[in-house]
């Protein structure tokens, strides 16, 4: 009689926040093997008691709210469920010489990696591309947000495939198909169609329906632009990389088929002199506005990504010493570059940082709730459960980010900063003028702190350190010939 039990390592990795599963196989009395599965997740999905007393460890994932993290979950979870049954099935017929300590390893890494030695094994189900793909996806330790690109990607590969009725494989991407794919990318959004009953709503052509229906998207698709596609094209690129390094494939339609550089335009943002404005506008009769205001003009002077400053707590907050005396800082690992290189990035805050943070002092009393902070779901949430440490607490009342970029364009307007920029339209790269209300974003604060920094003090490095950018990032190019007084000066000297 065999039985696999799980186990989850203790040690937890301190940048995705996961640890690997174990399995434990008992053969027999005297069979016992142990291996690593190279399959992490978080010890929140891990169970280890029913009804208060120690049982085997499962993973049970009961969210219904399909987040790229609650996905990988139970990707993972049903990766090890196949495991289980399959090395029960596979040690039961086994001739005893051949279990040895390491038999269990084995087993587990020509699971996950396939086999990569000549000699005979036993036989594996052969796995198709997008197999592949999901194993791709359990070991890899992405942030959440580039696991949501990778998720879109394979969906949209997934429709690719039903769109043009064959199976996608390794051996059948070549070039040609990576270009096919990607005209189905820029015409996607043209299988939609206006619903009769309600105008306001698009559904798919009746001849794409079936494809929709079956590898839905949470939005209906809209045009994409060239740099949008050039970006899914660069993470199919990284898998097939991925695929070539663990043997998987020999095929890489990339080494052929080059992937141009994005283009961007000139970065717009807010000046110092708007950006006081929009902060001394008086907001008071929209409470929702003016605290969104708060925001935003927070993360313009701080430079952080919106994922980072949704990620912020009050523990973030640090006092670090200076030749002038004791500093208020904000701390923290940009989520973005954190998996290869994790540096801390210490940002002083100024008097209005410091003057908006006391402002929402109460939130340090407030439960987080999903990232977000909602006071009627609180009691529903909680149930009881130890509220946050004050620690933990958000740093503001923070609603969905889709929502907090609708908030801050009606900032703009509300405060009067209206002013026309010429703009790259993303889909058909022709330049237009629109108002920066238009296009005000939570990556616009980002880039006003970035823009203003860089105008005061031209020292990508320097800057850099507040901003979280790499050394030598070359997004630094395109602040050096934005500075309309520079310009002035220099052709008043002529």
């Amino acid at each position: 009689m065999s039985q696999i039990s799980k186990i989850l390592a203790t040690k937890v990795n301190p940048i995705s926040g996961k640890s690997e599963i174990l399995l434990r196989l008992r053969h027999g009395r005297n069979i016992a093997l142990r291996a690593k599965t190279h399959l992490f997740i978080s010890p929140s999905y891990f169970v280890t008691q029913r009804n208060g007393r120690d049982a085997p460890g499962e993973i049970v994932v009961k969210s219904r709210i399909s987040s790229p993290e609650v996905i990988q979950a139970k990707e993972v979870r049903n990766k090890i469920e196949e495991m289980c049954r399959l090395f029960e099935e596979r040690i039961s017929i086994e001739k005893p010489e051949n279990i040895t300590r390491d038999w269990l390893q084995q087993q587990v890494d020509l699971y996950v990696y396939g086999d990569n030695s000549s000699k005979e094994t036993v036989p594996v189900k052969s796995k198709s591309f997008f197999d592949h793909f999901d194993d791709y996806l359990a070991v890899s330790q992405f942030s959440e947000s580039r696991r949501k690109h990778f998720l879109v990607l394979y969906r949209a590969l997934q429709r690719y495939g039903l769109y043009r009725k064959y199976e996608i494989s390794f051996d059948s991407f070549n070039p040609a198909i990576i270009a096919d794919f990607e005209r189905f990318l820029r015409n996607e959004h043209t299988f939609f169609v206006a619903d009769k009953k309600n105008v306001a709503l698009r559904v798919p052509v009746a001849k794409y329906r079936a494809i929709f229906e079956k590898f839905p998207e949470c939005r209906v698709p809209k045009p994409r632009g060239d740099n949008y596609i050039k970006g899914l094209l660069v993470i199919l690129r990284t898998f097939f990389i991925w695929a070539n390094k663990t043997g998987k494939t020999q095929c890489n339609p990339f080494r052929e088929r080059q992937i141009k550089e994005s283009v961007y335009g000139t970065p717009i943002f807010i000046t110092d002199d708007e950006r006081r404005q929009i902060y001394r506008t008086d907001l008071s009769y929209d409470k929702r506005l003016e605290q969104q205001r708060d925001i935003f003009i927070f993360q313009c002077l701080i430079g952080c990504r919106i994922s980072d400053l949704y990620s912020m707590r009050r523990s973030n907050i640090i006092t670090e010493r200076t030749s002038k005396g004791d500093r208020k800082c904000i701390s923290y690992i940009p989520s973005k570059t954190k998996d290869g290189n994790p540096i801390t990035v210490y940002v002083p805050l100024n008097a209005t940082a410091l003057e908006i943070l006391k402002k929402y002092d109460y939130m340090k009393n407030q439960v987080l709730v999903d990232n977000r902070y909602s006071q009627e779901n609180i009691s529903k949430a909680i149930k009881g459960k130890t509220p946050a440490s004050i620690s933990d607490a958000p740093l503001f009342p923070l609603i969905a980010q889709q929502r907090y970029n609708e908030y801050i364009k009606e900032v703009f307007r509300a405060c009067g900063i209206t002013r026309e920029v010429s703009v790259i339209n993303p889909t058909t790269g022709e330049v237009e003028q629109k108002s920066i209300a238009d296009i005000a974003s939570s990556h616009l604060a980002r880039r006003t702190f970035v823009g203003n920094l860089y105008n005061k003090v031209q020292d990508p490095n320097l800057v850099g350190s507040l901003s979280g950018h790499k050394e030598g990032s070359r997004a630094f190019a395109r602040y050096r010939s934005i500075n309309i007084d520079l310009k002035a000066d220099l052709i008043d000297k002529l």
